[in-house]
């Protein structure tokens, strides 16, 4: 009797010790594939935006990702990459093992990138993240305001990059075409 009684107890102790552990295991799950539009790699984190091409819904999801201890940071062919190779104006592929935390933009740990090759101008040497770039400069000289730029849709004509950004500043709304040089980088608003 005694011998079942020091097995129901250890048995309860067991669950208990077990249902009140802290190791939670971790499911990762795939994040958002946009673009990177801001970096601060002293904090190692990334602010990535949908665009037209990736949003799942209605709006343009916004999260910025931290980077864990643990992260696997790849290139489009599954070679090892650095954090700081998702410049401003990359496209990436994001996940993570957190939830993401209800604000907008969002926030969430980063497990795993994958940063896509660049893409080259079909006239001119000028990357796509380098137009990206410029565009967002401008735009944030534009207005002076901070807030979530959003690179909607990216094209080309023979001269110029042709980037179509949403900027959202705390409800106010607007949208700009800009074509950038391919050429001198120089920026300008299209009609």
């Amino acid at each position: 009797m005694k011998r079942v009684i020091s097995i129901v107890t250890l048995t309860t102790f067991t669950l208990l010790a077990t249902g009140c552990s802290n190791d939670k295991s971790t499911v990762e799950r795939k994040g958002l594939t946009g673009f990177v539009v801001e970096a601060d790699y002293q904090k190692n984190r990334l602010l990535v935006v949908e665009s037209d091409e990736t949003k799942q819904g209605e709006d343009y999801e916004a999260e910025w990702y931290s980077l864990n201890k643990d992260a696997i940071i790849l290139d489009n062919n599954s070679n090892p990459a650095l954090f700081t190779d998702a410049e401003v104006g990359s496209k990436v592929e994001t996940w993570s093992t957190s939830h993401s935390l209800e604000s907008y933009p969002a926030s969430a740990d980063l497990s795993k990138l994958i940063i896509a090759d660049d893409v080259k101008h079909p006239d001119s040497p000028m990357l796509q993240k380098t137009a990206i770039q410029a565009a967002i400069i401008y735009i944030k000289n534009l207005t002076n305001r901070p807030g979530t730029i959003i690179i909607q849709n990216v094209s080309t004509n023979e001269t110029e990059w042709i980037i179509q950004i949403y900027h959202y500043i705390y409800n106010e709304e607007k949208s700009y075409k800009l074509g950038i040089d391919a050429t001198t980088g120089e920026v300008r608003e299209i009609q």
